[in-house]
């Protein structure tokens, strides 16, 4: 993550908030196109996009009191798949929030998206597939991050597209 002073300013509060947010809530990250932002063309750089989603699902597992719980039992987030919609540009000095919502989970995949919005306008989508993993690589269901956080909730339907990408990845392995 290349965003460290943003890191600081946004996980630091997450992470000793002492009233959790919920794992369906919305989570937003609120932020602005720095002058370091941009790639040479004006606009902000694709590789600065997947920094801010890592930043918004860190913000998330901070808020929701799951990084605590993994962390206890040595479990790690790992991204398995990530894709991005560009939509609109984001240029310096404009401001945008990250939205940040839990989409569903299937067996061991976790899935996110993430809207870059400015304006009331998406200017960029993202789809994130991501899974726990526990010592020496051990295989963590959805489940049991629910039972870790002390909740039991049933998975929101995914969309085709989850389906299709959760589909693929078992195929890999």
């Amino acid at each position: 993550m290349n965003l460290f002073f943003r890191f600081l300013r946004v996980f630091l509060p997450a992470f000793f908030a002492r009233v959790h947010t919920g794992l369906l809530d919305l989570h937003i990250v609120r932020s602005a196109v720095w002058l370091g932002d941009q790639d040479p063309m004006g606009h902000m750089t694709n590789s600065r996009y997947s920094s801010f989603t890592d930043l918004g699902t860190m913000n998330f597992m901070g808020r929701t009191g799951a990084l605590k719980a993994y962390r206890k039992r040595g479990w790690i987030p790992i991204v398995q798949f990530e894709s991005f919609n560009y939509i609109r540009m984001l240029r310096y000095p404009q401001k945008f929030e990250l939205q940040t919502r839990l989409a569903g989970w299937d067996d061991c995949f976790i899935c996110f998206e993430h809207k870059f919005v400015a304006k009331d306008q998406v200017c960029a989508t993202s789809r994130m597939v991501a899974r726990l993993y526990g010592r020496r690589k051990a295989r963590v269901t959805a489940e049991m991050a629910m039972e870790a956080l002390g909740v039991k909730y049933e998975s929101p339907p995914l969309d085709e597209p989850f389906r299709g990408i959760i589909a693929d990845l078992q195929a890999r392995g």
